[in-house]
Parts: C-alpha cells; sequence; structure tokens
C-alpha cells in the first residue's frame, strides 16, 4: 500500500539568541512567540546562534529567520504578522 504525503502547515521561525539580540529583546519575542495559540500547530520555534554580520555591531537587533528570510530590529507585532499572512497564504511543506 503507498504511503500518500500530507501537507502541514509548518513554519520556521529562528530568532538569535546571540548578546546582543537578547539585550535588545528577543528573549520577549521568544516568549511571545511561544505562547501565541494561533500559531502553535502551524510553527516550529527554535533559537540560532548570533549570525554577527546580521545583527550589524547590534544595529539591526534582534534578529529573526522566517523560512530563511531575515527580519532585522524585529519585535512581536511585526513577526507575528509577518507569521499570519503566511499562514493565510497557506505555505506549505510536504511532509
Amino acid at each position: 500500500m503507498e504511503k500518500k504525503s500530507r501537507a502541514k502547515h509548518i513554519i520556521e521561525v529562528k530568532v538569535c539568541v546571540g548578546t546582543n539580540c537578547m539585550f535588545r529583546g528577543a528573549s520577549q519575542l521568544l516568549e511571545t512567540l511561544q505562547t501565541e495559540e494561533g500559531i502553535k500547530n502551524k510553527c516550529t520555534i527554535t533559537e540560532m546562534p548570533c549570525e554577527n554580520e546580521l545583527c550589524d555591531h547590534s544595529r539591526r537587533s534582534p534578529i529573526v529567520m522566517i523560512n530563511d528570510k531575515c527580519y532585522t530590529q524585529a519585535h512581536p507585532e511585526k513577526i507575528l504578522d509577518e507569521i499570519y499572512k503566511l499562514i493565510e497564504k497557506g505555505t506549505r511543506i510536504e511532509t
């Protein structure tokens, strides 16, 4: 019997946990994302090591990657808005 693949909404969100990003709000951003009910089954939220060139000596911190797209000076409202846009579009990865 052939196994059918099922498409799921999977949005990969990575939050930089380097010193500059944490100082500029990454910890609050992580907490907000991890407790947001509307995205729980549609996202994987992970921490990523500092990408120094992205932070530009903290001028662009905090850094968040959503499906490999970089967002600088990230704050919860901005990131949640982007995630919900992707959910509405139906971003899918075959599983």
